[in-house]
């Protein structure tokens, strides 16, 4: 089987590269340059066209997205090309050349307000970023009818930098031992990478033999925390001190950021059987790398 990953330099897509390593795949990256991937202006059509030309994959996976916030303040044209119009592209793409496509989009397409989201339930985003995610969403059915929409919740694995995931940003905040108040309302689902590219490959394959498994899918772990939890649970693990974590309402009281969006994965899972990385055991070696020597210091 022949594959393309759309956004393999980025956080999933790094993933989802090594759980398709049985296949003849292609990765692309292009504000990254990362050996071994080929450098491809998502939200270019003639970049696309000609490595789909050339690779005529039988399966399209796009993990392409901007998910921080402060882009979405301080560059949002750049924030929905990403979002929004790479993914049109990309459907337009795999729509020419016959290929099936497996598009990624986010649990923030949804309110919070009525958990567990089934993958029929209304969207209702609070926020730029979950308006992009279902506007991409939309572009994405319009262009290529038959794709795969799978919906995600935040991400956490190996990260290049610690920004990059919000475990590994929470975790060089508490080891920094200054104060610090973090949101103890809304409930995050944090799902490993590995996890959610296993099921990317298992939904691919399903895909490419013809498997009807519906136009939306939903994957997401099962243990619910909040940032403020995930900070206690880091000190307690490394011992670290915790007195310096206080738990506040900051994302709650924006009215930016939905409370719950717990999925409804029970479809998906049933399908393609148990791939559960349990949150409590796999976190550690992710954080242990972003974790700063005895401070306070500056970051």
């Amino acid at each position: 089987m022949r594959a393309v990953i759309f956004g393999a330099s980025g956080l999933l897509g790094r993933s989802v590269m090594r759980a398709f390593d049985d296949m003849t795949v292609t990765g692309t990256g292009f504000s990254r340059a990362v050996p071994g991937l080929v450098r491809a202006d998502a939200t270019a059509a003639d970049d696309i066209e000609r490595l789909l030309g050339r690779a005529r994959p039988d399966i399209v996976v796009n993990c392409v997205g901007e998910r921080r916030p402060q882009m979405w303040a301080g560059s949002p044209d750049q924030a929905r090309d990403r979002n929004v119009d790479a993914a049109r592209l990309i459907a337009q793409g795999a729509r020419r050349f016959g290929s099936r496509l497996l598009h990624i989009s986010s649990d923030y397409v949804f309110d919070g307000k009525a958990a567990p989201y089934r993958p029929d339930s209304d969207p209702n985003p609070l926020n730029s970023y979950g308006r992009w995610k279902l506007l991409a969403e939309q572009a994405v059915r319009a262009a290529c009818p038959d794709a795969a929409i799978l919906r995600l919740p935040v991400l956490y694995g190996p990260a290049l930098f610690a920004a990059e995931t919000n475990l590994t940003e929470i975790a060089r905040q508490v080891s920094v031992r200054a104060r610090i108040e973090l949101d103890d309302v809304c409930v995050r689902y944090p799902t490993h990478t590995d996890e959610a590219a296993e099921v990317c490959r298992r939904l691919a394959g399903a895909l490419v033999r013809g498997q009807r498994l519906g136009s939306v899918a939903h994957w997401s772990a099962e243990q619910g925390v909040t940032k403020y939890q995930m900070a206690v649970l880091i000190a307690r693990r490394f011992g670290l001190p915790a007195e310096h974590i206080r738990a506040g309402e900051a994302d709650a009281v924006s009215g930016d950021r939905p409370v719950d969006c717990r999925l409804d994965c029970q479809d998906l899972s049933e399908a393609l059987g148990t791939v559960r990385r349990l949150f409590v055991t796999e976190f550690p070696p992710v954080v242990e790398p972003w974790l700063l020597p005895a401070g306070p210091i500056s970051i």
